[in-house]
């Protein structure tokens, strides 16, 4: 709903006779070069009570880091940007997926593509503008300043195609493929990756009013980039609380000091990452390594020096620390406290088993030979299950199952109690803007409509691959798969952008599911879950990139191209490069694969398909089968 602005409430954006606007004075236009950071006013206003029509964030985190000034003359759609844009997409998924394949595999993170796409091509290109008549003006390469919007648009593509890890799909392509034998298309696997990505950025335009716009959801992981974007373009060193160093050479101590202690951690002395002393003393004795094990026990001296460790589920420097303590008490009372408990009394036969495994058991203790239960054609053979074994899951494990299923209404229960009335304000007139929302308002807005023929479209495609194909999947399992998204994109958002916690645990509701009504079906039942899990998960990361681009005052139309084509881009590089792989690398996929190509994540998924898609959750979770408590 939009009102009018009083003049003390106008944002503070360029204006074409007096220019830009800095703390209140004018400067002129076109020497705004870079948004600062008051960091002294910013550390000094403390707790203050929420006042969302303020000329500053009532946020303290988001004033550190987020500048409440903008030049919208600034340019951002250049060629430039486009060209490195589109490079760190192609590159960064092409390696990536090619290394997903191998085990150890390696990943590039978008923060590479922060740090090698800072002053690139900015002194290469000519400086020309192209006139494009009524279309208006297009920059190749405005100035010799690489701007901290273009540096934002390519972190943003980059984080599309790179910083979030491949698309999924692709592993149900290496499983379908190399695993059950389905024969190889093209059409499809292109089709399977394109509509999870898609369907993923629909979803979270859609959700943008409720996920993006408000002030409260911070969106902790787009601070961090924040904070970086604006070190390396920060011209101004603003005392604070006494520190007198630049940020951009506090940064490069840093980087240089964890690049010198990785190696002892790494190399050197591993112990510090697993340092745990007391199984030191007592190696062999079972009891100590089930109470203070770090690989296979309970880890009651959890003491790393490794930050790969702190940071294995995400870095809890960019959490609140009320959300960080009901993280740990809430593990503490899981896997302290109940999961013991099970292990000690044998419950679901789980003392015969490692305390803490994610592995799957046969009824002899041996790994689960999933294999066995298939017949030529990949099809469930019922007489070799019943020959062999019901699946057994270790203590740990069948709980995280059962905190699964808790989770699914836990999510909604607290949502509703504690956003219910947000969510229904901002549905019937729309969230009252900070200072940041304010300001956005120079640029125009992208209409919801666009997201919602992007999602349409998909949807068609997504129809298209079921029906042509022959997956399995009904084309009401299309729409059943959609329904969870529509259910849990915002309220995981909500939970997810104030805390910076993941709390989707939408790979067990979408596999019961799925293994239920598509029971021997292990192809639809992959793509069930693709359809609904990896969209909302794939909806998170492009939503928190929103967040990004309206901090750094880039326009949304431009965001939308962004993550629109990278996302296309990025879809098509990794079908082919996957395509390519497990046609032409010899012994691709197996286990004593010469360069370890061996689809790790592939395999999961095969292993995950068997036991969802072929054995189903009827027979581990109906009434009467061992696992049917963890349901209630």
């Amino acid at each position: 709903m939009s009102q009018s602005i009083s003049d003390a409430e106008r944002p503070k954006v360029a204006d074409e006779k007096s220019g830009p606007v800095v703390d209140g004075q004018d400067v002129e236009t076109g020497h705004l070069q870079e948004l600062e950071v008051d960091l002294a006013e910013a550390l000094g206003e403390g707790n203050k009570e929420i006042d969302l029509d303020a000329d500053h964030s009532p946020y303290p985190e988001v004033r550190g880091v987020v500048p409440e000034v903008d030049d919208p003359s600034i340019p951002v759609n250049t060629l430039r940007m486009w060209i490195i844009g589109y490079a760190f997409t192609m590159l960064g998924c092409g390696i990536n997926n090619f290394f997903s394949l191998r085990y150890p595999s390696v990943h590039i993170v978008s923060l590479v593509a922060e740090l090698l796409a800072y002053l690139f091509l900015a002194h290469v290109l000519p400086l020309w503008t192209i006139n494009l008549g009524p279309l208006g003006k297009w920059c190749i390469n405005p100035d010799r300043h690489f701007n901290i919007k273009e540096h934002t648009v390519i972190t943003i593509m980059s984080n599309v195609s790179i910083g979030f890890g491949n698309a999924d799909a692709t592993n149900i392509i290496q499983a379908s493929s190399k695993f059950y034998g389905f024969p190889m298309r093209t059409g499809l696997n292109i089709l399977m990756v394109l509509c999870c990505q898609l369907l993923g950025f629909g979803v979270a335009g859609l959700s943008a009013p409720w996920l993006v716009t408000p002030a409260n959801i911070i969106w902790p992981g787009s601070l961090s980039i924040c904070a970086l974007l604006s070190t390396l373009h920060s011209r101004t060193n603003a005392v604070a609380n006494g520190w007198r160093i630049t940020r951009l050479r506090f940064f490069m101590y840093a980087m240089v000091g964890a690049f010198i202690w990785w190696w002892f951690p790494g190399l050197m002395f591993v112990a510090l990452s697993y340092f745990t002393w007391v199984c030191w003393i007592a190696p062999k004795n079972r009891i100590v390594n089930h109470l203070f094990g770090m690989q296979t026990g309970l880890g009651l001296s959890p003491i790393t020096f490794d930050w790969t460790q702190i940071a294995y589920n995400t870095n809890p420097l960019l959490s609140p620390s009320w959300a960080a303590l009901n993280v740990f008490f809430g593990f503490a009372g899981a896997f302290w406290i109940i999961v013991p408990a099970i292990y000690y009394t044998n419950t679901w036969w789980t003392g015969y088993l490692p305390l803490m495994t994610a592995d799957v058991y046969d009824r002899t203790g041996q790994a689960y030979n999933v294999t066995t239960l298939l017949n030529n054609d990949g099809s469930f053979n019922a007489a070799k299950y019943a020959e062999y074994s019901p699946p057994y899951l270790g203590a740990s494990f069948a709980f995280v199952y059962g905190l699964s299923f808790a989770s699914l209404t836990s999510v909604l229960v607290h949502v509703g109690i504690w956003h219910g009335k947000d969510i229904w304000q901002t549905l019937r007139v729309g969230q009252k803007l900070d200072i940041h929302g304010r300001l956005m308002q120079a640029y125009k807005k992208t209409p919801w409509w666009w997201y919602a023929a992007v999602t349409a479209v998909t949807l068609a495609l997504a129809i298209v691959m079921v029906e042509v194909y022959d997956t399995l999947l009904p084309v009401y399992g299309v729409f059943l798969g959609l329904l969870i998204p529509a259910i849990y994109m915002i309220p995981c958002g909500i939970i997810q952008g104030i805390t910076n916690v993941d709390a989707q645990q939408l790979n067990v509701l979408s596999e019961f599911i799925g293994g239920y009504m598509f029971q021997g079906k292990p192809l639809a039942n992959m793509l069930f879950k693709t359809l609904s899990q990896d969209v909302v998960q794939q909806g998170l990361f492009f939503a928190q990139d929103m967040k990004l681009g309206h901090y750094m005052k880039v326009s949304p139309r431009l965001v939308f191209a962004a993550q629109g084509s990278a996302t296309v881009l990025g879809a098509l590089t990794q079908v082919g490069v996957t395509t390519w792989m497990l046609g032409n690398i010899d012994d691709i996929c197996t286990e004593d694969q010469a360069s370890g190509f061996t689809c790790p994540s592939g395999r999961t998924v095969f292993s995950s398909s068997v036991i969802w898609g072929l054995i189903g959750p009827a027979r581990l979770y109906s009434v009467g089968k061992i696992y049917s408590d963890l349901r209630r």
